[in-house]
């Protein structure tokens, strides 16, 4: 079998796409599973060949993870072979049951999606009380000695929102917070003046740096927050260490595969443009391997950068951000909208709500 530098290290997983929400921000817009979806038995089999390539860290998602049966003997299989595993819900259906099966598939941590105090997080979510049910699930996974993580998708109007969340994810006892960016794919595509203002991730780095300095818990950017701003080397890092941004690492150290065996470089690339091969046709080892996968970024050339990324002087450090992020803003790969580098060229006035230099469209709170 033919042998490749590339390690898939790292996977996120989406094992079925049905869910019990219907969110304004769902990148997959989910809600009925796929037609087809993997087995557990055949999922199984890929997490084997996910270990024997290499995966050290996996995230399973959905639509909602508790809804696929069987979704912790999955977790399990990473886990007994050494990866380090955690999940992704909306806490919606946390009780009981799902604590007992967190605990059998051995849980590095349990992902929490809270996108804003409670009149937010129940607009975004579309269902009154989702909100409630997240703090039930913080109070549920406390008790039972779990590690907590949370995730929070930026929109414009819920960037407010930090200061008071920060607080009380203190309260709660989390110990990891993720902020992201809603990216304009699947029930938001279209939607142009909910998406955050570029003109606010300054603000957001600046945020995460002086949470990063109180240390009473980890406050990191997603990959598709910053780039190169005075605070970059204290929001992609673990306490105590200090790291910038790299470049988009899809198809190079990442993998996402979905529900019905699809492979891509990343599940943020949510488009069948950047499927790969299908995990029922191929081998996971196929398809990571074939010539010609993944080109994007494993046959990067700073030529194919784009717009202000094209004539920056850290274009060929940061090769223009999240790929997902790009294609789904700009409709290029290379061409990076939520940067803050103060040293990113700039730009005309028909692009300057790119590069964040003119308000968004109106807030529509």
């Amino acid at each position: 079998m033919k042998s490749t530098k590339y390690v898939p290290e790292n996977a996120v997983w989406e094992l079925t796409l049905r869910c019990n929400m219907r969110c304004l921000h769902c990148g997959s817009s989910a809600g009925r599973a796929r037609a087809n979806e993997l087995t557990v038995e055949e999922c199984l089999h890929v997490a084997d060949e996910l270990l024997g390539l290499g995966c050290r860290q996996i995230t399973f998602i959905g639509g909602e993870i508790f809804l696929y049966r069987g979704w912790e003997k999955v977790a399990r299989r990473m886990s007994d072979g050494g990866a380090k595993v955690n999940i992704i819900t909306n806490g919606y259906l946390m009780g009981a049951e799902q604590i007992a099966q967190i605990k059998d598939a051995k849980l590095s941590n349990v992902g929490i999606s809270l996108d804003g105090m409670e009149e937010n997080h129940d607009r975004i979510r579309r269902k009154k009380g989702s909100y409630r049910k997240v703090l039930a699930a913080f109070a549920m996974l406390r008790q039972a000695g779990i590690s907590i993580a949370v995730v929070t998708s930026l929109l414009d109007f819920n960037v407010a929102d930090l200061e008071e969340m920060y607080g009380l994810l203190v309260a709660n006892e989390v110990d990891i917070w993720q902020l992201q960016i809603v990216t304009g794919m699947g029930n938001i595509a279209g939607q142009e003046g909910y998406l955050l203002n570029p003109a606010k991730v300054g603000q957001i780095t600046e945020f995460i740096r002086e949470k990063y300095r109180r240390g009473l818990l980890r406050v990191y950017a997603g990959d598709d927050i910053g780039y190169f701003d005075e605070h970059e080397a204290y929001i992609r890092s673990r306490p105590g260490t200090i790291s910038v941004w790299n470049g988009c690492q899809a198809g190079m150290r990442v993998v996402g595969i979905d529900s019905v065996g699809n492979v891509k470089g990343c599940e943020s690339i949510y488009s069948d443009r950047f499927i790969e091969g299908n995990l029922r046709k191929e081998s996971l080892q196929e398809i990571w391997t074939k010539e010609g996968s993944f080109a994007y970024n494993r046959n990067f050339d700073i030529s194919m950068l784009s717009g202000a990324c094209a004539v920056c002087d850290k274009g060929s450090i940061c090769r223009a951000g999240c790929r997902g992020s790009n294609y789904f803003t700009n409709g290029s790969l290379f061409e990076s909208r939520y940067c803050s580098y103060p040293g990113r060229p700039a730009c005309s006035t028909t692009q300057a709500f790119r590069c964040g230099s003119l308000s968004s469209a109106a807030d529509l709170r």
